[in-house]
């Protein structure tokens, strides 16, 4: 009983440190609190899973059976997310299965490396990348491309929609700016193009998947 006290305690505490690592290096607009909190609960009750099932080949397959009528349908929506959950999983395993060492050398080394690639910007695409939209007469194609010749590192179309007899062409390049900071003036020369009546860009000084 001691025993298991301790267990589920180290599990507890394991699985409270995986989820605030998990909510300070948390980036974007998934964040859920009960994510955090089925992190912790998780730790624990695999634990208890694995206590219970000890070295029992017969509690095992009992509980293969019984956990295969429950049927999961909760969507996690980042593939980070999921990771954490595989982090509690082993995180009650390991205590579970009184593998104490690994657990807590597992997740000490896990959460300095989450820290370490989440803060140092590792596999950040930083770029001057964004998209822009023309609105404009078909036949002002010709001066908009040179205009982008003149500010931009790369461009392409991406999306062309012809007007009807009498209406505007919709032109949506992918460009990169030589400077980030030209974004304004991008526009001020796209505008300048005769025949162009609507132009918008959205320019991503740091492009990150959320």
């Amino acid at each position: 009983m001691v025993d298991a006290g301790f267990d589920l305690l180290l599990s507890f505490v394991l699985g409270t440190f995986v989820a605030w690592l998990y909510g300070m290096t948390h980036r974007g607009l998934s964040y859920s609190r009960n994510m955090v909190h089925s992190i912790v609960l998780l730790s624990m009750i695999i634990t208890m899973v694995m206590l219970v099932v000890g070295d029992s080949i017969a509690r095992a397959f009992g509980l293969v059976g019984a956990l295969a009528i429950i049927r999961f349908r909760t969507v996690v929506r980042d593939a980070r997310d999921t990771t954490f959950i595989f982090l509690a999983l082993a995180v009650g395993i390991s205590v579970g299965a009184q593998q104490h060492a690994v657990a807590l050398l597992g997740t000490a080394m896990i959460g300095i490396v989450a820290t370490t690639l989440q803060f140092s910007g590792f596999a950040t695409r930083h770029s001057d990348t964004g998209m822009l939209r023309v609105r404009g007469a078909g036949g002002a194609a010709g001066a908009i491309e040179k205009v982008l010749t003149d500010w931009c590192r790369t461009h392409e179309l991406v999306a062309l929609r012809q007007g009807d007899t009498g209406e505007p062409s919709e032109f949506s390049y992918e460009i990169r700016l030589f400077h980030s900071g030209e974004r304004e003036d991008l526009l001020r020369a796209v505008r300048a193009v005769e025949g162009t009546t609507q132009v918008t860009v959205a320019i991503e000084e740091r492009a990150e998947e959320w």
